[in-house]
């Protein structure tokens, strides 16, 4: 199962999922010090900035998906502030 996490933070929900074998496949998060976190411990994975420019081209671009037929997304997951 592969995972978008949106307003990530440190990557708390990322880290559970994958207890769970969820593999987070983009993070999404706007703070720089939260993003050289999730750098730090999921290098491989893109991080996004801006939730509003997350589509299918971007995921594309990015490496996330290889072609607009392939599902990425299979789960959505979401932090609070």
């Amino acid at each position: 199962m592969r995972m978008l996490d949106l307003f990530s933070g440190i990557g708390g929900i990322s880290l559970a999922a994958s207890w769970a074998g969820i593999q987070t496949v983009a993070f999404c998060e706007i703070d720089p010090f939260c993003q050289k976190v999730l750098a730090k411990h999921w290098p491989d994975v893109p991080i996004f900035d801006d939730v509003r420019k997350i589509n299918r081209n971007a995921l594309i671009e990015r490496g996330v998906m290889k072609n607009v037929s392939e599902p990425a997304i299979d789960l959505i997951c979401g932090g609070y502030p």
